[in-house]
């Protein structure tokens, strides 16, 4: 499918690819995911001239290719990020009509992610969480799609503020007491292990709402077989 080049324009993409180099984490402190000098070559010439990832010398190109050359430029050069990204940025500006070619690159982020697992995980995770932080809905959805992570879902995550009551699993320390009457405390606690091995569970359950409340003790025995 040929995409209509009026909306392109290769100043502006990199213009924007250069500020975004500037503002993000410095890419080159990730090593190359993919140990391929020619490719990493190829994206090296690609951070001077951005455009030309989206407009050949025979015009615009398919989104396939976009899509091959993002996964092939971010996995080989991390410093290749930034500017994907700026370009990303700016066809999500320009709306719906660039729909493909934000797919395009949501696809190569999202296999490129997935090649970096298993040699960087850091960098892999920074591709999710820069990606979310485009805006675009369709290069997201291709991202998970490949990757079966919400990059918009990690930069939630990311922003939430710290300290939050109990965290992920609830509170795991122990419980101070009870107050307010008709509540209640029931603790299990492990008293011994003999060479059987049989071990010995104490609970006990009172109602703190009365002083003279009653204490129920329950002993019971768990055999090695259980």
């Amino acid at each position: 499918m040929r995409i209509a080049s009026q909306w392109l324009s290769s100043k502006l993409i990199a213009s924007a690819a250069i500020c975004a180099l500037g503002l993000s984490l410095p890419a080159s402190a990730f090593a190359a995911c993919v140990n391929d000098p020619d490719t990493a070559q190829k994206a090296a010439a690609f951070t001077t001239n951005p455009g030309s990832l989206l407009e050949g010398p025979n015009g615009p190109r398919s989104p396939d290719d976009v899509a091959a050359d993002v996964q092939t430029f971010v996995a080989s050069y991390p410093q290749a990020l930034p500017a994907v990204l700026a370009i990303l940025k700016d066809l999500t500006n320009k709306g719906p009509s660039t729909s493909p070619l934000q797919k395009a690159i949501g696809t190569g982020l999202g296999k490129a992610a997935n090649v970096c697992k298993t040699t960087d995980l850091t960098f892999s995770l920074e591709i999710q969480s820069d990606l979310g932080a485009t805006g675009s809905s369709d290069a997201n959805a291709q991202y998970a799609a490949l990757t079966g992570n919400d990059p918009t879902r990690s930069v939630a995550l990311s922003g939430a503020t710290t300290g939050s009551s109990g965290g992920v699993g609830g509170q795991t320390s122990a419980a101070g007491g009870t107050s307010g009457a008709g509540s209640s405390l029931q603790t299990f606690v492990a008293n011994s292990v003999s060479n059987n091995p049989t071990n010995y569970f104490s609970s006990s359950a009172g109602s703190a709402g009365s002083a003279g409340g009653t204490t129920t003790t329950i002993v019971c025995t768990v055999s090695g077989s259980c």
